[in-house]
């Protein structure tokens, strides 16, 4: 017997999907720096003292960004990863348009 999703459950999954995606991005983000920092390090540019320090640093800031994803209230996180994923509906910007101009977006087709 084959398990089908109802369509609230498969939207759920796709707004979950998207939220997983940007987190993922947010992360890589807070890594990249951490990497090239591990490349100096290995290349024997930068003292291990200054790495494990950054690597403190970087374990602070995932930190950070474990709080926003657990706490911050579901519908703005998902907003917030459309629009910094690009993929907000026209519904997502009519309803939510304050928010989202108070977040820096601007809406090209409006002008």
């Amino acid at each position: 017997m084959e398990n089908k999703l109802t369509p609230k459950q498969q939207k759920r999954q796709q707004e979950r999907e998207i939220i997983d995606e940007y987190h993922k991005v947010v992360t890589e983000q807070a890594l990249e720096p951490l990497y090239q920092s591990f490349l100096e390090w290995k290349s024997g540019i930068m003292p291990y003292s200054e790495l494990t320090e950054l690597i403190h640093l970087f374990h602070k800031k995932n930190q950070e960004i474990y709080k926003d994803f657990t706490y911050t209230d579901y519908r703005h996180l998902l907003l917030l990863a459309k629009m910094k994923l690009g993929r907000l509906s026209n519904d997502d910007i009519k309803e939510n348009k304050r928010l989202l101009e108070f977040w820096g977006y601007e809406d090209s087709t409006s002008s």
